[in-house]
């Protein structure tokens, strides 16, 4: 009798399921839509009153401070950080950039330069990868500690900003 009863049990399951080749293959592509880079908008250049927020980070003995402006910090749908990064040399000269850092490749793409008051786009800037040394430095610490992290990926530019005005210690944080 139990044999009985296995028996059609055995059959239905085959029939069943008989539709191909089922299951995970190591050489089946998920489809993936392509990504897109959303627009870039300049936001207005920081002037020398901007309430901007200094890394505390390495700039490899050359003798300069990074700061970020948080007023032109922005996420766009595209999951691109955007943000003005202010050098400031030990005299005084201030270095600016418009950057963009995309979390999900870790790379970092410089869009402008600001000079005499205005933007200076760069023509077809290539993304590159980020590393972790030189000048670099500030890039690595805004992915891992501020932007690209798992706690903080893809939160508002208003969350980010709120974590960077809180700081962090780099000599006691491994980033």
């Amino acid at each position: 009798m139990a044999a009985a009863l296995l028996c059609p049990a055995i059959a239905f399951t085959d029939s069943t399921f008989e539709d191909g080749p089922v299951g995970f293959d190591r050489g089946m592509q998920l489809e993936k839509k392509p990504w897109v880079e959303g627009e870039t908008e300049y936001p207005p250049l920081p002037g020398k009153s901007n309430k901007l927020i200094e890394l505390n980070v390495s700039t490899a003995g050359l003798p300069y401070r990074v700061y970020i402006d948080p007023a032109s910090l922005r996420v766009g749908d595209d999951r691109v950080v955007r943000y003005t990064i202010v050098m400031v040399s030990s005299n005084g000269v201030r270095n600016i950039t418009y950057e963009g850092l995309h979390c999900g490749e870790r790379t970092f793409r410089r869009m402008a330069y600001g000079v005499d008051g205005e933007w200076h786009t760069i023509s077809n800037p290539a993304w590159q990868r980020i590393s972790g040394t030189g000048v670099n430095q500030y890039r690595k610490l805004l992915y891992e500690v501020y932007f690209c992290n798992t706690a903080n990926r893809y939160q508002n530019a208003d969350e980010l900003v709120r974590k960077l005005r809180s700081g962090i210690d780099p000599a006691t944080t491994e980033y």
